[in-house]
């Protein structure tokens, strides 16, 4: 039988399931529905994990009703759970599924894909993302990735939604790109944070 861990969030109530062994959810994870801008009424995530992502939109109130895909039976159970222990079963929708597979509209889709060492190459790890963003309607979708994995999704949905938001995320030894895409007619904001560390404490300053 398989072992999870039930911890506290940042939100004062809301817990969290884990597996024991194997993934477990990053600072990307926490920083993405912080950085996302606006207020939605249904939120689709693909590749939901443990749903520490979907915790964090419904604590801050930016989306009241989430569709949360995750294919990994481990990461589905745990997912399960995080809906169980928080009484959420009315507001998170739980689909065991290859996210290509998902077909369901939302006014956001967001997500954190997976990756290799922020290599681009392996298609299988990018391309079940592309097929639902293609095969699904949506009015804004956002994500964080390393720079390039966001040029993949870039030149997709810059083809023909507009920048709404960017903000370069730096590690100490890593870099991230968050982006925020709308069908409106919007001024892009662009901003860049630094994560903490050793070396500097500084956390926001505006880009050029």
């Amino acid at each position: 039988m398989d072992a999870f861990t039930v911890e506290p969030t940042f939100h004062k109530g809301l817990l969290v399931a884990q597996p024991v062994r194997g993934y477990r959810f990053s600072m990307d994870s926490v920083l993405l529905p912080h950085l996302i801008e606006g207020r939605f009424v249904t939120a689709v995530e693909l590749g939901a994990g443990c749903g520490i992502m979907a915790l964090q939109l419904f604590a801050h109130g930016k989306t009241t009703l989430l569709h949360l895909a995750e294919s990994n039976p481990l990461l589905f159970e745990a997912l399960r759970l995080t809906t169980a222990i928080n009484a959420l079963d009315g507001f998170f929708m739980l689909y065991q599924t290859d996210v290509q597979n998902l077909r369901v509209s939302g006014d956001l889709v967001y997500f954190n894909p997976p990756y290799g060492r922020g290599k681009v190459g392996k298609g299988e790890r990018w391309q079940p993302f592309m097929t639902f963003l293609e095969k699904n309607r949506y009015k804004e979708v956002a994500y964080i990735c390393p720079p390039q994995l966001d040029s993949v999704f870039s030149q997709f949905l810059g083809s023909r939604m507009n920048l709404r938001k960017e903000v370069q995320v730096w590690y100490k030894h890593s870099m991230r790109i968050v982006k925020q895409w709308t069908y409106e007619k919007v001024t892009p904001l662009r901003k860049a944070l630094v994560v903490p560390s050793e070396e500097t404490e500084q956390m926001y300053w505006d880009c050029p």
